[in-house]
């Protein structure tokens, strides 16, 4: 009779550890999913284990916790990005206002006695506005990481708009500049990011270029590949620290830089799943962007 009763317990205990081993195996199934989508939902199951039961309504009890934690960050992630969109656009206009404001004071002939202290206002006010430049950067950053406007764009085009801005600067700075630009390029992309991109790389060409410059695209496969090269006064000790934020070549900041440009690019190329890459020899210069999503030509 013992061995009956004890026969029994213990087929007892197997079916009871192979149910619980199903209802936890189900558990972490679900957990699994809701920790890896974006999704509402919570942790269901039919066991009658009471065990079970508690593991459910306590993970779930977290979920919510967690859940709550994550909508209040967003919301105030949100504010905290529409709060600097809105003192960035206000501190432009009234720089944009007072550089004006100067440069027609350094041309009156009856302040030339001031022109030194107007000249360091002038170099002030433009300071100001290039590091506000980076603040709006990063805002974009923020706001196209959480939603990009994506549409089938023109690059060719794009990039012929923004070298055309930039044109006479580099005449001004007696900068040659080769362009090589396949027609028709298209890719599925965000236009402002673009935009940003090709505005940041073709500044710092400009600021840190010397004597040449050029600008290629062509087709690798199935992806668009945008090449920056330009000369080099200095040579460049460590290209890849470039990507570093807040890291920059010029120790003195001299020039008023942040080490944030090339930094501001790579974010922006990586938004858009793209790739980037530099190099640097003694006397240039060169940065490779990889769009990806190519659709050919029209």
């Amino acid at each position: 009779m013992l061995p009956f009763i004890l026969g029994g317990l213990l087929l007892f205990l197997v079916i009871y550890l192979l149910f619980l081993l199903l209802d936890l195996r189900e558990i972490i199934h679900q957990l699994t999913y809701i920790v890896t989508e974006e999704t509402n939902a919570e942790l269901v199951s039919t066991s009658k284990i009471s065990l079970i039961r508690r593991l459910l309504d306590e993970n779930n009890r977290l979920i919510r916790k967690n859940k709550r934690y994550y909508q209040e960050q967003r919301k105030k992630e949100k504010q905290l990005h529409q709060l600097l969109s809105n003192l960035t656009h206000d501190l432009k206009t009234p720089l944009t206002v007072s550089s004006g404001y100067t440069q027609l004071l350094l041309k009156d002939p009856d302040l030339v006695e001031k022109q030194d202290m107007l000249k360091k206002v002038d170099t002030s006010l433009a300071s100001i506005s290039h590091y506000l430049g980076y603040l709006m950067e990063y805002n974009l950053i923020q706001e196209k990481g959480v939603a990009l406007e994506l549409e089938q764009l023109n690059v060719s085009e794009l990039l012929r708009e923004n070298l055309f801005t930039f044109y006479e600067e580099f005449q001004e700075k007696e900068m040659m500049l080769e362009i090589d630009i396949i027609e028709e390029a298209l890719v599925i992309s965000d236009r402002t990011v673009l935009q940003r991109i090709f505005q940041n790389v073709l500044g710092n060409m400009l600021k840190h270029g010397y004597q040449y410059s050029e600008v290629k695209m062509y087709k690798e496969e199935e992806s668009l590949m945008l090449c920056f090269t330009n000369g080099l006064k200095h040579p460049i000790t460590d290209p890849q620290q470039l990507f570093q934020r807040f890291l920059t070549e010029d120790v003195s900041r001299s020039n008023k830089s942040t080490g944030l440009g090339l930094h501001i690019v790579k974010e922006l190329v990586e938004l858009v799943d793209g790739e980037i890459r530099l190099s640097a020899d003694e006397g240039s210069f060169e940065l490779i962007i990889k769009l990806k999503n190519s659709l050919g030509h029209i």
